[in-house]
């Protein structure tokens, strides 16, 4: 802007005008952005999508599932069940699995601190596919990360292990 071009008076409202537009013409350029980088991936996706509301459309679930509520060292023998779930069904064990993905069970980052909290002498594996996903997990409540890594896979649990609670072997007489 060349001030000699406008008198004191006039530069003021000149600035005034020039600030105004710039609003409008922002907008218009990030619409006019956002329109140009949206057509190109108009069309793309997964062709193979799930539309039927499957959630095991994407992948099967099979997992053998080990449980020792009472520990290694407890008497209670271990509990294994296997589940295989191909598709949506009202079994209660696949349909907790809709809520699991293989990564709840991934060990916490090596520097996140950890509550010393005893949580029982439960312990578990997983060891199968969820969407497949491969899953090995060794779980336990040791601590409390390891218990929230096996709170993860309480719902699976009781639904398959009748009776199931989750470190219920403290309350029992003996245990720990």
């Amino acid at each position: 802007m060349n001030a000699a071009r406008y008198p004191p008076s006039r530069l003021g409202d000149e600035l005034s005008r020039r600030i105004a537009l710039v609003p409008r013409n922002l907008a218009s350029f990030v619409a006019a952005l956002s329109l140009a980088l949206a057509i190109p991936f108009a069309g793309c996706g997964d062709e193979d999508e799930p539309t039927s509301g499957d959630p095991f459309a994407e992948g099967d679930v099979a997992l053998t599932v080990t449980l020792d509520p009472d520990g290694l060292d407890g008497p209670e023998e271990e509990m294994t069940e296997e589940v295989s779930c191909e598709e949506v069904s009202d079994d209660a064990a696949c349909l907790a699995i809709t809520d699991l993905e293989a990564g709840d069970f991934d060990f916490p980052p090596t520097d996140q601190p950890c509550t010393q909290l005893f949580g029982g002498p439960d312990v578990a594996t997983l060891q199968g596919e969820i969407d497949g996903e491969d899953v090995d997990a060794e779980l336990s409540r040791s601590n409390g990360c390891e218990i929230e890594r096996f709170d993860a896979a309480v719902p699976l649990l009781q639904a398959l292990f009748d009776d199931y609670e989750p470190g219920g072997a403290i309350d029992e007489p003996g245990a720990g």
